[in-house]
Order: C-alpha cells, then structure tokens, then sequence
C-alpha cells in the first residue's frame, strides 16, 4: 500500500503541481480513506520527500542502465536527454520549481542528489567522448560538467524559459546540440551531425 500511495502522488504531482494536490485528492484516487495514508506517512511533507526520492531513483535507474549500453558518447547523453524529456512529458506544471518554493529544504536535498549524479554521469561520458577522439582533450572537465549541470537546471525554470515562448522539448535539444558542439573535435562534430542529420541518435 506505501509504494501505491507513492506511485500515485508521483503520477499527480507530475499532472496537478505538487502544490495543488491534496492528501484527500489522493485518498479518492485510490480509493481509501486519507487514514490510511497516515499510517505510512506523517504528513504531505513527508510523503513529498518519499515521492521525490521515489522519483529520482527511478531516473537515476534509467540513466545507469543508459550508460551500460556501450554507445558512442553522443549517443548516451541523446538517450539520457530523451529518457528526461519523456519524464518531463508527463507534466504541465514546473514541479522542481514548486518543490523550491514551497519545500525547499527538499528541493536542496534533490539538487545535491542530482548534481553527483550529473557529475558522474558526465565524468564518465567525458572521459569516453575524449578517448574515442570525439571531443577535444584540452577540456577543463570539472568547468565543463558545472556548466552543464547550471544550464540543465535553467531550462526547467518557467521563469527563465517562459512556457508560452518556449517549447521545453525544443528548447533541451538547442542545448544539448550546443553544448556538444562546443566540447566536440572536428571529427566529433561531423559524427555529431551525421547522427543528428540520420536521426540514428
């Protein structure tokens, strides 16, 4: 019953904004009474944290299974960028940014969790996009992955990036593009662009 109660507040969070889903919302949801959730959990806040971290495992599943495909760097960072924007699909809302606003001690939880993830993730991209001559050996990784990390957060922020001028889809693929342009040889950007152009990607 905990990891329905979970699932289900990770389904309307995503859909309604964490902040306009209710404890009796997702009672009625799963046909129990709001008691019920009370037994597993103290109150919204912690069945907001439980969620997020519920959430991020699955994600960072995700990506630690993309990495183990053994495909060209390109390829991974691709991959782990659709597997993102299929999760962000799944919302209308900004739920990162009302978790800042209204639970942001969770909020900094999550961006600490989510940082070491994105710094192993591209330490280990950097590493292999250098070896196989895709991108430039000169690269200061460490500037290299802040950067990345800073502007993949931005992306989300409606505030920056305004929905209504914005498409989030089109707007994480302009950078990801950009970015692996910057850090390519020019051996990488002509696989760059023949995986972009084949859609082989």
């Amino acid at each position: 019953m905990k990891d329905k109660i979970i699932q289900k507040s990770s389904e309307l969070y995503f859909k309604y904004g964490i902040k306009n889903v209710t404890m009796d919302q997702i009672a009625r949801e799963l046909g129990i009474s709001k008691k019920t959730i009370y037994q597993y959990f103290t109150g919204k806040d912690g069945l907001v944290q439980q969620t997020v971290n519920f959430v991020f495992d699955q994600i960072q599943t995700q990506i630690d299974q993309i990495c183990m495909m053994k495909l060209n760097p390109y390829q991974e960072l691709f991959r782990v960028k659709d597997m993102i924007k299929e999760n962000l699909s799944k919302s209308d809302s900004s739920p990162y940014y009302q978790l800042k606003k209204y639970y942001p001690d969770i909020a900094t939880s999550l961006e600490q969790k989510k940082f070491n993830s994105i710094m192993e993730c591209l330490e280990h991209n950097l590493k292999k996009g250098i070896k196989q001559g895709y991108y430039k050996d000169n690269l200061d990784k460490e500037f290299i992955k802040r950067m990345y990390f800073v502007n993949t957060l931005n992306l989300s922020n409606p505030e920056m990036f305004p929905p209504d001028l914005f498409d989030k889809s089109s707007t994480m693929d302009m950078f990801l593009n950009m970015f692996l342009s910057g850090i390519s040889t020019k051996k990488g950007r002509k696989k760059l662009k023949l995986l972009v152009e084949s859609g082989k990607r």
